[in-house]
């Protein structure tokens, strides 16, 4: 698998695809608060990314803005698990972040 990133030189400050306040569908996202589920804390281990996660998980599959979450993700690149999706799902799909934390990087196949 080739993992790319998506070309984002289209977008500008005046674009309406960028803005500094964030979109209208994340007041509805049930995940306010729980940043500690969505975002790896410094030298996580493996077995306690997967435990968090799968936490986080449980929250992104009973929230009503999920997929817009997702795009959000894919669309600027972001860290954390974002819509039930995580960095690693994200670059599969090829949406790779630009400096994986940790190194962490999606396999290559050959």
């Amino acid at each position: 698998m080739i993992v790319t990133t998506h070309d984002r030189s289209d977008i500008t400050p005046d674009s309406p695809d960028v803005s500094s306040d964030p979109p209208r569908w994340m007041a509805q996202g049930i995940c306010a608060g729980h940043t500690e589920l969505f975002f790896a804390p410094h030298a996580e281990r493996p077995p306690s990314r997967l435990r968090r996660e799968a936490a986080a998980r449980q929250v992104c599959m009973r929230c009503p803005v999920r997929i817009q979450c997702r795009d959000h993700a894919r669309a600027h690149l972001e860290y954390g698990l974002w819509g039930g999706e995580s960095e690693a799902e994200r670059a599969a799909a090829g949406y790779a972040v630009p400096a994986p934390i940790g190194g962490r990087t999606v396999a290559e196949a050959v």
